[in-house]
């Protein structure tokens, strides 16, 4: 398994020259990254008025967007902890996003999974995404998005930077059950979108999180369509075989699958749908510099 694949920058996770110095254990980097972020659905729980809250900031897409956006606003050192209105706007994904940068940025293998969390509301799986870490003997799951706020509000009988099995399912994980019948497609998603279309698309994200192409949740490409769009047979049978692949976990031959099959990989052009209006995007996916 190669894992030092994960250990370099992809496109979404370059970090800027002269970045500055910032913890190595990866505890305290998530600690570091809550002191940057605030999540679009608590800001009201940080005391941020509605009128202080930058929504448009949730669609930075790399963090080098991300920093220069931080740095924009405040111009302390990275290590320097913001006040909550000093801090970027975002969601799980950005959190996780600069997370797994930073572990990288260390040379420490770290990757952003895509997929749902029961920890938010026992009853359902909500769509989130989170950091995974090498140790050196397997893939630790962690969540640095949620800090001693959160955690007070949420009280996980867990650590949330060292996950137990069940408590988060990535898309392909959540696909296969789904398929099974092991659990209620209609119970995973997010808002009013729940159900098999919005398995899918977290299939073809957390594919492409496994290949450093780490998409905003509502960019879309591909033969998957909008989360809430039907999901006919023939693509159903597509998505067991890459949720088959996904799960066996084997590093070459996903990012093979990846650098073969135009149908999944990320393109050149996109749709992102911003509030539910499809909007099109020109991507640039050069790999950054050594």
């Amino acid at each position: 398994m190669d894992h030092e694949f994960y250990a370099s920058a992809g496109p979404m996770t370059a970090l800027p020259q002269n970045l500055g110095r910032y913890p190595s254990d990866s505890h305290e980097i998530g600690q570091l990254v809550q002191g940057l972020l605030v999540h679009r659905d608590w800001a009201p729980a940080y005391d941020l008025e509605p009128a202080s809250i930058r929504y448009e900031e949730q669609h930075l897409r790399s963090i080098d967007e991300v920093l220069a956006r931080l740095f924009e606003i405040d111009g302390q050192p990275i290590a320097t902890e913001r006040p909550p209105e000093h801090r970027v706007l975002g969601i799980c994904r950005h959190y996780a996003l600069l997370h797994v940068a930073l572990l990288r940025g260390q040379g420490q293998a770290a990757r952003v999974r895509c997929g749902f969390a029961n920890y938010f509301d026992p009853s359902k799986w909500v769509d989130h995404w989170i950091t995974e870490r090498w140790d050196g003997g397997r893939w630790v799951r962690e969540d640095p998005q949620v800090d001693a706020l959160q955690l007070e509000v949420i009280k996980p009988e867990f650590d949330v930077f060292d996950q137990p099995t069940g408590t988060f399912l990535t898309g392909a994980e959540a696909w296969q059950a789904a398929r099974a019948g092991t659990v209620d497609p209609d119970l995973f998603g997010i808002a009013h979108l729940w159900g098999m279309g919005f398995i899918a698309g977290n299939v073809v994200h957390d594919f492409a999180c496994l290949n450093k192409v780490e998409m905003l949740p509502w960019d879309v490409w591909g033969p998957v369509g909008g989360p809430d769009e039907p999901v006919e047979d023939s693509l159903a049978a597509t998505l067991d075989d890459l949720a088959m692949l996904l799960v066996s976990d084997d590093t070459t031959a996903i990012r093979h699958r990846y650098d073969n099959d135009p149908d999944f990989q990320v393109p050149g052009n996109i749709i992102c749908l911003i509030d539910g209006q499809p909007v099109p995007v020109e991507l640039q996916l050069s790999p950054p510099p050594p």
